[in-house]
C-alpha cells in the first residue's frame, strides 16, 4: 500500500528539484506506494491514431516498444478513453499478460491530453481499496508532473520559434488550412498560386518539427501562432 508518509516524502523531495527528471520522479512514485511501472504519456491525436510526443516511464523500458504498443488499435481506443474520461479508470492492458491479477489504472491529466498509466497487480478487491487510499494522491502528482513539463516544453519550443521563425504568409497559410481550406481554397484566398501554397506549408512543417499539416496546425496551435482570420469579401 505504501508508507503513510509517502504523499509528503513526495512532496519535499519535489520541492527541492529546480530541473525535474521525470524518470527519477516516476521511479520514486513506483517504490513510493509499491506500484508496477507507470507511464506518463503526452500525446497528438492525428486520423484515428496516437503519436506520442513524450513518454517517460519508471522503469528503463524501450521507448520505441511502448510507441509500436500505442500504434495498436486496442491501445488508441484505451488510451483515447483515459483522454475523455473525468476520472481515474481501470483498462484492460493491451499487451497479453500472463498474470490474472494484472491491472492498469489510467489517470487523465488536466491541459493537454496525458495521463499517468499505472500497471498494478492486485485482485479486484485489493484494486478498490487501494484507490481509495491512492487515486488522489495519483492525480494530484500526475497534475505537478504534466504542469512542470508542460512549462519546460512551452519554453524549448518558443525559443526553437525564436531560432526559426514562421514568415507572415507562412502563418497566413497555416492558418487558411487550420480553417479546413484546401490547398486551392488557399490560394485562391491569398491571391497565390496552388504551388506556392505547397511550399510554404513544407516550410512551416519544417520549422515546426513535424511531419504532416495536421501535426503543424496542432503545433502551431499550441504555441499560440495561428492568427484570426478574415475571408475577403465576395465583391
Amino acid at each position: 500500500m505504501g508508507s503513510s508518509d509517502a504523499y509528503f516524502d513526495l512532496w519535499d523531495w519535489l520541492a527541492r528539484q529546480e530541473t525535474l527528471d521525470p524518470h527519477a520522479f516516476l521511479s520514486r512514485l513506483q517504490t513510493a506506494y509499491q506500484t508496477g511501472p507507470i507511464t506518463y504519456l503526452d500525446r497528438m491525436i492525428a486520423s484515428g491514431h496516437v503519436h506520442p510526443d513524450n513518454i517517460h516511464q519508471s522503469q528503463r523500458r524501450s521507448a520505441s516498444h511502448q510507441a509500436r504498443a500505442l500504434s495498436r488499435k486496442p491501445a488508441v481506443e484505451q488510451i483515447l478513453r483515459v483522454f475523455s474520461a473525468l476520472e481515474p479508470i481501470e483498462l484492460v492492458a493491451w499487451h497479453r499478460s500472463a498474470h490474472r491479477d494484472h491491472r492498469i489504472l489510467g489517470y487523465p491529466l488536466p491541459g493537454r491530453h496525458s495521463c499517468l498509466l499505472v500497471e498494478l497487480r492486485s485482485s479486484p478487491e485489493e484494486l478498490s481499496a487501494w484507490r481509495r487510499l491512492h487515486d488522489r494522491d495519483f492525480l494530484s502528482f500526475g497534475t505537478v508532473l504534466n504542469a512542470r513539463l508542460a512549462g519546460a516544453s512551452l519554453a524549448d519550443r518558443q525559443d526553437k520559434g525564436r531560432a526559426r521563425p514562421l514568415t507572415r504568409r507562412e502563418l497566413e497559410t497555416l492558418a487558411w488550412i487550420a480553417a479546413g481550406k484546401s490547398y486551392w481554397e488557399a490560394a485562391v484566398i491569398l491571391g497565390i498560386s496552388e504551388r506556392t501554397i505547397r511550399h510554404f506549408m513544407a516550410n512551416a512543417r519544417q520549422k515546426l518539427d513535424v511531419v504532416n499539416n495536421a501535426q503543424a496546425v496542432a503545433e502551431a496551435a499550441w504555441r499560440g501562432l495561428i492568427p484570426r482570420l478574415v475571408e475577403p469579401s465576395a465583391s
